[in-house]
């Protein structure tokens, strides 16, 4: 076997893949210190199973593992991998190449390959057992190990022999055999308990099993008995039943004969019945026909007072329309008078203005004539008269102009005044649309404000109603916590009430005293008697140990009575405690004055209890002379000074005996034990009642704090509503607002116009004075200049004295006559006017008159209409008594008849309640027998569920399993005596057969494992002798052989002297040790510890070599061990391996010039980068 090559990545400073080959011969490893050399051996010792992180030069594992540099991150894992050459066969492997891996993770984890399939660590040492190559052979040899084999002691150098002599595989199987071995051991002693167990269960179960078994004979006795009895009682009810239905069945039919005259009795009663609903029918219709021709009567006569009313009113309107009438037809005469003088001056004005016409023709004629003959002479005369003339036109035409003005001032005037009132209403509609318009402004404003105040209200609403939520969600995580430490509470108390209960804890034989309530005199075991704080519990109960479990009894008599009951049940042993016997035990004044006065001491361990006072020297027997002690080294320290004379005990629990002996260690003393259980159920039951209060107290608070949530969300809810309300009433305010502006808009705007208007008119009115001013002002000029006229008339007139007066006074008669004519002209206009006015009155009150002529027509027509619709209904409501007497008669003679039939239906009525209660009678016999019935029905019942109950059996199967009992007397005896055996038999355990059998069962299989067991435990002895056997022989040929090889090549690396080994112990070859002694040439035999460093160097080598001739390691890896020889040594030593390269392979790391000298191929190690080993591989030619 070879090895071929070393494949390294991640491993320590092989940071990258790195291969390394070996060929035959020896392979030199050198480079500087640190530079990684010995990782490389480190590497193929870590595949080859070391588990040791020291002997591969680390602190832990996790240091096999490239952690990276300054310019590198670390990797995260390790491998190493070893190639063989297994042409020969040397692994026990069919490869002629094997590949051994290993990898390591920075989570610890590893993994183990052989060609790269996992395997096992033990599967690789197993392969290399005995070939000489493993992490604890002599294959793989550092600086250390050959001082390891020199210094260590002769016992720890064994390993290094055991390999070479080919002993580990049988050492190996013989360590499996011994863990096997104490494995064996320890289940044997498990199944020993478990035997011992089952014995002590198996005896109380037999006798359990048979009474059970006793219980269940007599039961089925028992059961054949009742179940008889049920059965005939069941046939007796059956019989009972039969009979009640046939009675049911009799009454049921009187019943219906019964109801069959009940029905015939009804039929009458419904026809009669029918009859008298015709007569009321009838009735109700004479006096409907009466109350209806009263009515009619009523509203005829109330017709006729209204007709006579409309009648009059007729009548009256006729006369005051008459009047109207002949009011108009006088209105158009005085219209008609008026007119014909109006016509009169007409004509008479007409015939004036042509009498005034013909004057002025004739005048003007004659003025005219005047005028000419003076038309030389009088030329400015005439010029001046007719600027007179012209004149007096002009101012004729001016007044005239001035009347038509005034008549237009006057329209105008009327028309301001209309345009005053309508100005004046429009700002009466704005001044109540203003104030409308305020009102609806401050009803907003208010509207606003409340909205405000109610959202700041809503929001101050929400907010709390917030907080609360919050609150209520603490709150309710606050009971539920509570809720769950209640259930938490209840849950520890359960558990240590049901253990307290169950007795859990107890002995066996403990519980079966206590449970047996036909024992007198039994108080209590002391675990339930005494108490104590819980601080003292683990002290007290390491106190009591088993004396925990005694129980206390009255006297010697009842502890005899319950000794008496164990043995003959077979259950074990008690301690017994008589009250009225047991002694106290105590230290004396000086004794308790000593101890008391040490450091740590608390007090002696009864004064620590609480117990009823007539228990007080059960208390100072089991306790009265140990002392509780806070701490482990105080007692220590008590012991010590008093000589170990006081038992004492510590807070923890260690009990220290007098003598000197303590107890202590990983025994339980939980804070639930059988001392503390009462307490501890006081202590939660009192947590769990404060709880329970806490709990109700957060239920009504998170109640109160709910319905405040509810309130305010109503309050919310409220104050929305309000909002809404609010809004829309703002909305409505706000919309009336914007009507009511725009009406002031459009009032404003027609407002303005009428102003406007007015304005215009008023401009208008003011220009009519202007115009009529500058009229007047005209007037009074021309007036002025006609007055000149005249006066140069006048002038013209005084010189030309005749003709000129009699031309001016024509002229002034032409112009008064103008005048005149001018008057008359307007007269006739006015007096025209007056006439279209009297016509247009005249046709309006012909208009009105004819009118009401009209009107009383057709009032003429009414009254004949009313006068006829009178006569009508006086026809109608002529003679009503008699009529209304002869309905009142009909509607008699109905109810006469009626009242018959009705006096006969009270016999049917009578009939019918007679039969009804024949009817009842009848019911209430059936339901009284259904009642009965039902009742044993019901007894039926339950017996029928309590067969059932009791024996798991219906009716049915009853009557198949069972027959009736037919001694009944016999069968009560047999009942009676039955359960008088039960009832002796007392509790019985039915599942205690089964028990018994699974116990028994088990308790066979146990013996068998026991025995298979045994078997196999003697098996392992015989397989350990065995391997002793032919390890020792096999070590003893080997060792001489050693021993022989070492003196062999002692001499010759030494050049002389002589070296041994010897056993430290013959006897026991393969524990004893194994010393080294050697002498060099020219020295005496001596110890190898006397030897100088180089000697003890060569010496090691010399051993190594030694078993290498013994059995030759397929390779070896040696680790700078030239490092103390000198180098005369060091070229013996290259020698030696030279000589043996060919059957081993040499891997050498070396600091030694001839070494290297001596080697076939070298490997250069070096670190180029910091941290990082670089190999590089050449051949010793080169």
């Amino acid at each position: 076997m070879i090895l071929k090559k070393v494949e390294l990545q991640g491993f320590k400073s092989f940071a990258t893949r790195t291969v390394l080959e070996f060929n035959k011969g020896i392979t030199a490893i050198v480079g500087p210190n640190g530079s990684g050399k010995s990782n490389i051996a480190d590497a193929i010792r870590w595949v080859l199973g070391s588990q040791s992180s020291k002997q591969l030069r680390g602190i832990n594992m996790s240091d096999m593992i490239f952690s990276g540099t300054q310019y590198r991150k670390p990797v995260g894992f390790a491998e190493a991998s070893l190639y063989f050459d297994n042409k020969e066969k040397d692994l026990a492997l069919d490869y002629e190449d094997v590949k051994i891996t290993r990898r390591l993770y920075r989570s610890g984890e590893s993994e183990y390959s052989i060609n790269d399939k996992n395997c096992r660590l033990k599967d690789i040492q197993m392969l290399f057992f005995d070939t000489g190559v493993g992490k604890e052979g002599y294959s793989i040899v550092g600086q250390n190990e050959v001082k390891d084999i020199i210094d260590s002691n002769s016992i720890e150098r064994r390993g290094v022999f055991e390999e070479a002599a080919g002993i580990m595989k049988y050492k190996q199987k013989k360590l499996e055999a011994l863990r096997k071995l104490a494995s064996t051991e320890e289940n044997l002693t498990r199944i020993n308990d478990i035997i011992l167990e089952i014995e002590n269960q198996l005896e109380p179960l037999r006798v359990q099993a048979d009474k059970a078994k006793e219980y269940l004979r007599v039961y089925e006795i028992l059961k054949i008995n009742e179940v008889g009895l049920y059965l005939n009682n069941l046939e007796m009810y059956q019989k009972r039943i039969q009979k009640y239905e046939q009675d049911i069945q009799l009454l049921t039919e009187d019943i219906k004969i019964k109801e069959q005259e009940l029905e015939s009795i009804k039929q009458e009663n419904k026809d009669s019945n029918a009859v008298i609903n015709q007569y009321e029918e009838e009735e109700q219709k004479l006096k409907d026909e009466l109350n209806i021709f009263l009515r009619e009567l009523e509203a005829s006569r109330h017709d006729i007072i209204l007709c006579n009313e409309r009648l009059a009113n007729a009548v009256n309107e006729q006369i005051k329309n008459k009047k109207e009438i002949d009011e108009y037809e006088q209105r158009e005469k005085e219209l008609s008078k008026d007119y014909l003088t109006k016509e009169d001056r007409r004509k008479y004005l007409e015939k004036q203005f042509l009498n005034y016409k013909e004057k002025l023709d004739s005048l003007t004629a004659e003025a005219e004539s005047i005028t000419s003959s003076l038309s030389g002479s009088e030329k400015h005369l005439a010029n001046v008269k007719a600027s007179l003339m012209k004149h007096i036109e002009e101012t004729s035409e001016l007044k005239l102009e001035v009347n038509n003005i005034i008549n237009e001032k006057k329209a105008l005037r009327t028309q301001l005044e209309m345009l005053d009132v309508n100005i004046n209403k429009t700002i009466l509609e704005n001044d109540s649309i203003l104030l409308t318009k305020q009102e609806s402004q401050k009803k907003n404003i208010i509207s606003k404000k409340q909205n405000e105040e109610l959202s700041d209200k809503r929001d101050e609403c929400k907010k709390s109603f917030a907080l609360l939520q919050k609150q209520i969600e603490l709150s309710k995580t606050s009971e539920q916590n509570i809720k769950t430490k209640i259930e938490i509470l209840q849950s520890n108390y359960k558990l240590i009430y049901d253990m307290e209960k169950q007795m859990h804890g107890y002995k066996q034989d403990v519980k079966a005293v206590l449970e047996n309530k036909t024992l007198d005199g039994i108080i209590d075991v002391v675990a339930k008697l005494f108490s104590t704080d819980e601080i003292y519990n683990t002290a007290i109960e390491a106190a009591l140990g088993g004396n925990i479990q005694n129980v206390v009894v009255e006297n010697e008599e009842s502890a005899k009575t319950a000794i008496a009951f164990l043995k003959s049940e077979r259950l074990g042993r008690v301690t017994f405690l008589p009250v009225n016997s047991v002694k106290v035990n105590k230290f004396d004044n000086k004794e308790e004055t000593e101890i008391l006065n040490f450091k740590g001491v608390i007090d002696i361990a009864y004064k620590l209890l609480d117990y009823d006072e007539k228990y007080e020297n059960i208390a100072r027997n089991l306790l009265g002379k140990i002392v509780v002690v806070d701490t482990y080294d105080n007692a220590v320290y008590i012991s010590r000074k008093t000589q170990s004379r006081y038992k004492l005990v510590t807070l923890s629990g260690e009990f220290f005996n007098t003598g000197g002996s303590i107890t202590g260690g990983t025994q339980n003393f939980s804070k639930i034990g059988l001392l503390g259980r009462q307490k501890q159920l006081e202590k939660l039951e009192n947590e769990i009642v404060t709880h329970k209060e806490k709990l109700e107290e957060s239920v009504l608070k998170n109640e109160s704090m709910s319905k405040q949530a509810s309130d305010i969300s109503f309050e919310i809810e409220k104050l929305e509503s309000k909002l809404n309300e609010n809004n829309m009433v703002i909305a409505k305010l706000e919309s009336s607002i914007s009507s009511l502006e725009e009406a002031y808009s459009n009032n404003i705007n027609s407002l303005n116009n009428t102003k406007n208007r007015k304005r215009d008119l008023i401009d208008k009115y003011d220009s009519y004075d202007e115009k009529i001013a500058i009229f007047d002002n005209k007037i009074n000029i021309l007036n002025t200049q006609i007055e000149n006229d005249k006066i140069s008339i006048i002038e013209y007139e005084e010189s030309h004295k005749k003709e000129s007066v009699k031309r001016d006074n024509i002229y002034l008669d032409i112009s008064d006559l103008k005048v005149s004519v001018n008057s008359i002209e307007e007269t006739l206009k006015s007096n025209d006017e007056s006439l279209i006015r009297i016509g247009f009155e005249k046709q309006a009150l012909t208009v009105k008159r004819n009118s009401l002529i009209k009107r009383n027509e057709q009032i003429n027509d009414i009254k004949e209409e009313l006068q006829k619709q009178i006569q009508q209904k006086s026809k109608t409501i002529n003679n009503p008594d008699k009529i209304q007497e002869e309905m009142n008669k009909k509607i008699r003679e109905v109810q006469d008849k009626r009242k018959k039939l009705t006096a006969e239906n009270e016999n049917y009525i009578q009939s019918m309640t007679d039969a009804n209660k024949d009817i009842m009678l009848l019911s209430n016999k059936i339901s009284s027998i259904e009642v009965v019935k039902a009742k044993t029905d019901a007894e039926m019942t339950a017996m029928k569920e309590r067969m059932w109950d009791e024996y798991n059996l219906t009716h049915n199967e009853a009557l198949q399993k069972h027959g009736e009992i037919e001694n009944i007397t016999e069968a009560r005896k047999e009942i009676a005596n039955a359960k008088n055996i039960i009832k002796q038999l007392g509790s019985v355990n039915l599942d205690s057969i089964e028990d018994y059998s699974k116990t028994n069962e088990r308790y066979r299989f146990f013996n068998t494992q026991k025995e298979d067991i045994e078997k196999s435990k003697e098996d392992l002895y015989k397989t350990v002798n065995e391997m002793n056997t032919v390890m020792k022989k096999l070590f003893k040929e080997k060792f001489a052989i050693i021993n022989d090889n070492f003196n062999e090549i002692f001499v010759k690396l030494f050049d002389g002297g002589q070296a041994r080994l010897e056993l430290t112990d013959e006897s026991d070859i393969l524990e004893c040790g194994i010393e080294i002694i050697a002498q060099p040439p020219g020295k005496k035999l001596q110890n190898m510890m006397l030897l100088s460093g180089g000697e003890k160097a060569f010496t090691a080598i010399a051993l190594i070599f030694a078993m290498l001739k013994l059995n030759p390691s397929p390779f070896c890896i040696f680790d700078e061990i030239d490092t103390s020889l000198d180098d005369n040594n060091v070229l013996k030593y290259c020698n030696y391996l030279n000589d043996h390269k060919d059957k081993t392979q040499f891997v050498l790391i070396t600091h030694r010039k001839g070494t290297m000298e001596n080697s076939d191929s070298i490997y250069g190690v070096t670190m180029q980068e910091h941290g990082i080993t670089k190999v590089v591989s050449m051949q010793i030619t080169e």
